[in-house]
């Protein structure tokens, strides 16, 4: 079953038949009939009733108590609640997380054979578009700060990784570090102090992606790197494409009321990635299928969690009430962060686990 909003109808009382007047010859001569006994039920107070779509009940169906306003009776579109579980969204709506998904993976690995500078350009756009739509779903104050601070730090760290020599991690870590203080003091200065702590976590966490797609370009050269970042970027695409196809079949039941996605799409996703990952492995030279096969399901398993993570992260904001992003920004920005969190995942395990 797929969770939708049906209007709540409360049944009421029907309506007793008026008494004869004083004057009825079927009352002379005897006492008039007795009221007959009504059984008491429970009744919603007025504040609490919702009436049915399109219509609103009479006073006199809520025994002399005023009616409830109904604003569909106006013409006007009824407001939603935000804590009700939201539907299940159409299957055009679901589409663009797929396109994103095949998109990016296929740059990543297409991207690789071109030149430096053409690499790290790509890189730098899926870096932009991967700030602007976590940040439109999280919807966080001070969004200029941590737009600002992960621009620069995309800049730095391509530039370091496209032209440092030798390959090395240590100028990316700490252009990481002093993009970590840029943070803290950019909260130090905000006139407002509230939520502190969760704006600054978060920009540390975009900090952390962004340099996650830069672990890309650092692999692409390495002699032996790309072959096993190859198998584990299919086990990332593969892993995320598995699981938003079968939500389209299955979409219950869902994880979470709140989150739109399936507990079986998860499931077959990571099995999914590591099977492409150990296939991966006999069709690539490079990286043995059982390191493949490993490796993957650790890719996997990563990218499917962070880009549910997205899902439940939209959620939160929707509940609170506080507003998230369109639905087709929450779908791409879970692919997007999902490739980046992936990203010092891969590496490490190419460098050290899967090409030896």
């Amino acid at each position: 079953m797929s969770y939708s909003r049906p209007d709540e109808i409360w049944s009421h009382e029907p309506r007793e038949a008026a008494p004869p007047p004083d004057d009825d010859p079927a009352w002379e001569g005897s006492e008039p009939p007795a009221e007959p006994s009504r059984p008491v039920r429970f009744r919603m107070p007025p504040f609490l009733r919702r009436p049915a779509r399109g219509e609103g009940p009479s006073a006199a169906e809520h025994g002399g108590a005023t009616p409830v306003h109904s604003p569909a009776a106006d013409g006007e579109e009824e407001p939603g609640d935000h804590t009700m579980p939201p539907p299940t969204p159409p299957v055009l709506h679901r589409l663009p997380a797929l396109a994103a998904t095949f998109v990016i993976g296929a740059g990543l690995i297409l991207g690789s054979q071109l030149e430096r500078p053409a690499y790290a350009a790509g890189i730098a756009v899926l870096q932009f578009a991967m700030l602007a739509c976590v940040v439109w779903t999280r919807r966080v104050d001070g969004a200029l700060a941590t737009l600002a601070v992960g621009a620069a730090l995309a800049v730095a760290v391509d530039w370091a990784a496209a032209g440092w020599a030798p390959v090395s991690m240590l100028p990316i870590t700490v252009m990481l570090a002093v993009a970590f203080q840029a943070a803290v003091f950019w909260q130090l200065l905000r006139p407002k102090r509230s939520e502190v702590i969760e704006n600054l976590g978060f920009t540390m966490i975009l900090c952390i992606a962004v340099c996650g797609y830069t672990c890309y370009i650092a692999l692409s050269r390495l002699d032996s790197a790309p072959p096993a970042m190859y198998s584990a970027v299919v086990a990332a695409g593969t892993a995320i494409l598995a699981a938003r196809a079968v939500d389209l079949v299955m979409p219950d039941p869902r994880i979470n009321r709140q989150v739109t996605r399936g507990a079986f799409g998860i499931v077959i996703g990571t099995m999914c990635g590591t099977a492409s990952a150990a296939y991966a492995g006999l069709v690539i030279e490079g990286p043995e299928p059982r390191h493949a096969a490993i490796g993957g399901l650790l890719v996997a398993l990563t990218a499917v969690l962070t880009d549910l993570a997205c899902g439940y992260m939209s959620a939160a904001r929707r509940i609170d009430g506080g507003g998230t992003a369109p639905r087709p920004v929450i779908d791409i920005a879970g692919p997007l962060l999902a490739f980046a969190l992936t990203g010092p995942v891969v590496y490490l395990l190419s460098a050290y686990y899967i090409i030896d």
